[in-house]
């Protein structure tokens, strides 16, 4: 059975996947900038299929590896992902919606929290020898991650 604190994630965890999932997806075709940008969220949602399955109890929990998942989303947050979104940067197969530039002050916003929030986990992910005791650093990645993407991609 799972505990508690796991429960109240699985939502999370739930997005994550599916996020991870998409991403792999949506590269067909896509050049410069855009192929750049969509190769970062790749990176993300294969960081979270490393994650997610420990998570959910599926894998054994290796806080190492956890760890250094953790740390790679955390290294794609802030600066690293928004130099990828120069204004208008539209072309297909682009995911991205104009609201970004609309409203860039709340996307530079979740794009540095996805740094600091990833970085947050990667610590936790290191003092601990549980999964379960990652389910808030975790579910602040996952919502980080879902409210951008609510927000600022082209709905699927």
């Amino acid at each position: 059975m799972l505990k508690p604190r796991i429960k109240t994630v699985l939502p999370a965890i739930a997005g994550a996947a599916l996020l991870a999932s998409a991403a792999a997806l949506a590269h067909g075709g896509a050049t410069g900038i855009v192929k750049e940008r969509m190769d970062l969220m790749g990176s993300i949602g294969k960081q979270m299929k490393v994650i997610v399955p420990m998570m959910k109890g599926k894998s054994d929990f290796d806080p190492d590896s956890y760890a250094a998942a953790a740390r790679r989303i955390s290294g794609h947050g802030g600066a690293s992902m928004t130099r990828l979104f120069p204004e208008g940067s539209l072309e297909k197969p682009s995911e991205a919606r104009p609201e970004i530039w609309k409203d860039w002050t709340e996307f530079s916003r979740l794009a540095e929290e996805l740094g600091v929030a990833g970085a947050e986990l990667a610590r936790a992910a290191a003092s601990t020898t549980q999964a379960d005791d990652l389910a808030q650093p975790f579910a602040r990645v996952a919502k980080t991650c879902r409210d951008c993407h609510q927000a600022f991609r082209v709905k699927k």
